[in-house]
């Protein structure tokens, strides 16, 4: 897709996205695969993911960030959770990651069951708002009919897919839902041959995310494997005010080193806040066309950005971007670009989702045939994403695997200068949706 005035663009690597401008334009992506396997021992069965979403029905203008009420608390647990771990660049889509939980929550039992099951408690902290399935349908079905609208001003494009044994069949019922509300479709594959089924999952992945992953699951992890849920996510947007092209090189004060990097630099009129209660200055920067915004959170001197990640809860950062203000900035942040994947196993069950990992988690409406109906638990959840921020704009891109496995197996101009480590996200701000959070330790990497 090419953007008015911007014709002629090539991608400058192979393996990142392809999109259309006349100069490199920056990006973000991101994939997330979870994989099921089935009881018996000998056989496996893998869902992937890329993309989780909060929505909300308020809509605002061009002119202002999203002021409803943020339905994100799952989306920064998870965040957080990654980040604790992690020192070096990070990114992840919470987005990408919530969509496939909520279908695997729709894969659980019917909400009229009396009983519920500690896999249906568990997954249930992923919809929004309070638990409430029937308002977490509407709202992801219309967030995507908003998003998968095209645009001419910017990028997006989110997709979901089963791809399942040719001998297995996702239930009628659950498949009618998945596609209704989320998009969600249905593709036989071989994984009897498991290059040939891998080569098919790569192929859609590396298409939806425009060249930018081009290889989310392997043949070896694709053994045993019955199904494999994947969701896709690709964004890239042009800044409403690009910077100058000139790009010093400027001192970045890494915590373990200080690095030359290239920096952007340009004075204006932006939303911006100095909060006392994140210890942080806080900046937005907008994308042509009003519906998408990237936000920066800059540590104050001698705060460092787990000093802020201690500090960030729905409510507080809520808080923080609703005192922001437009103001005359002098704007200075780095150019960057870096690619992160990671198991999110772990991160999950540390903010209480464990029982689809055990032998007794509970997906009974997933897919019938032999040894799937409530036989699979969830053996891994993976995500590959990565952003390019540059003096036109952002792209980003991520994508996420599930896998299932058997179960028994201001006043003046203000100074925001990002030349120490900082926190990112990307927001829809027709909705208040968590598209991509990020931390940026080294620009350079």
């Amino acid at each position: 897709m090419g953007f008015p005035g911007e014709p002629g663009f090539v991608s400058e690597a192979s393996r990142m996205i392809v999109t259309v401008a006349a100069r490199r334009q920056p990006a973000s992506r991101a994939a997330l695969c979870v994989c099921v396997r089935r009881q018996h021992i000998s056989s496996r069965s893998r869902f992937c993911i890329i993309a989780s979403c909060t929505c909300n029905d308020v809509i605002n203008n061009d002119e202002q960030p999203f002021r409803g009420q943020r339905n994100v608390e799952f989306d920064w647990k998870l965040t957080k959770q990654v980040f604790a771990s992690q020192k070096a660049n990070t990114i992840i889509s919470p987005l990408s990651v919530k969509i496939l939980l909520v279908l695997l929550y729709e894969a659980t039992g019917d909400a009229a069951e009396l009983s519920e099951t500690q896999t249906k408690r568990e997954l249930k902290t992923v919809l929004e708002p309070n638990g409430d399935l029937n308002a977490t349908r509407s709202k992801y079905r219309q967030w995507l009919d908003s998003a998968l609208s095209t645009h001419h001003d910017y990028d997006l494009e989110i997709a979901t897919k089963f791809f399942v044994e040719e001998y297995i069949d996702v239930i009628s019922k659950y498949q009618i839902i998945s596609d209704h509300y989320y998009s969600a479709t249905v593709d036989k594959v071989p994984f009897s041959n498991p290059k040939n089924a891998a080569e098919l999952i790569n192929n859609w992945v590396n298409k939806t995310t425009h060249g930018r992953i081009s290889e989310l699951v392997t043949p070896d992890g694709l053994e045993g494997a019955v199904i494999t849920l994947i969701n896709a996510i690709y964004f890239k947007g042009l800044w409403t005010y690009p910077f100058p092209e000139y790009t010093p090189m400027l001192t970045f004060h890494g915590k373990q080193k200080q690095v030359q990097a290239p920096f952007m630099e340009q004075n204006g009129q932006f939303y911006y806040d100095d909060s006392a209660a994140l210890d942080a200055q806080l900046l937005r920067l907008s994308y042509r066309g009003g519906k998408f915004a990237m936000y920066f959170i800059l540590p104050h001197q001698g705060k460092t950005v787990d000093d802020v990640l201690e500090k960030i809860t729905p409510t507080t950062l809520h808080q923080a971007l609703w005192y922001m203000d437009e103001t005359e900035v002098n704007v200075t942040i780095p150019k960057f670009k870096f690619d992160f994947s990671e198991e999110l196993n772990q991160p999950l069950k540390d903010i209480g989702i464990r029982e689809i990992f055990s032998q007794n988690a509970s997906l009974p409406l997933l897919a019938r045939g032999k040894g799937t109906r409530n036989e699979v638990r969830v053996s891994r959840v993976f995500q590959k994403a990565g952003i390019s921020i540059n003096h036109l704009g952002s792209e980003a891109y991520a994508a996420t695997e599930i896998q299932l496995v058997n179960k028994f197996g201001g006043d003046g101009t203000q100074i925001f200068t990002a030349n120490r480590p900082f926190l990112f996200f990307i927001e829809d701000e027709d909705f208040g949706t968590l598209l991509f959070a990020g931390r940026v330790e080294d620009p350079t990497k």
